[in-house]
């Protein structure tokens, strides 16, 4: 039967059947009817959670805007030049920080004063070099290095102890 026909042609055809084909044909038509109208109601929910989807990314989705290109790569620049400033190593920071490669340098220079020290064969070159070294490891601070510069600042620290001790410097 087509879904198109009236119900009074309906009852004409039903008519022509037998009672128990009439109920079954009519049982069938009713099932049939269910099955769309679950199908329906599910693209109803969906067609609801879409539109509530939708609200939400609008209210979320932030305002468009102008951007103006050649302003982007001049806030790029400027924070790429302030970040390797920042970073920068160097003895011009402000006091109390040294860099790694300053502190490998001193601790290599104290490792042979050390020797130097425990032969006896001291110079007053190496003794300056021991105060401007005992100098800056006393300005600098654990917290602003590194965990590895903060382990060479602990071993620098400790030979530069063994060397004044050596040296009956203290």
């Amino acid at each position: 039967m087509a879904k198109n026909k009236d119900i009074k042609e309906l009852k004409k055809e039903l008519r022509k059947l037998k009672p128990a084909d009439s109920i079954k044909k009519l049982k069938e038509m009713e099932e049939k009817r269910k099955e769309e109208i679950t199908e329906i109601e599910d693209l109803i929910k969906d067609f609801e959670k879409e539109m509530k989807t939708d609200l939400v990314a609008e209210e979320i989705a932030p305002e468009a805007r102008d951007v103006n290109i050649a302003n982007l790569f001049e806030e790029e620049s400027r924070e790429l030049e302030f970040t390797v400033k920042k970073e920068a190593p160097g003895e011009d920071k402000s006091p109390g920080y040294v860099s790694i490669k300053q502190l490998y340098g001193d601790y290599t220079a104290l490792k042979d004063i050390q020797y130097a020290s425990i032969t006896g064969s001291l110079t007053p070159a190496h003794l300056d070099k021991v105060d401007q070294i005992g100098e800056r490891l006393d300005r600098t601070k654990y917290h602003s290095a590194s965990q590895d510069a903060a382990n060479i600042l602990v071993a620098s620290r400790a030979t530069l102890y063994k060397i004044r001790k050596y040296a009956g410097l203290e």
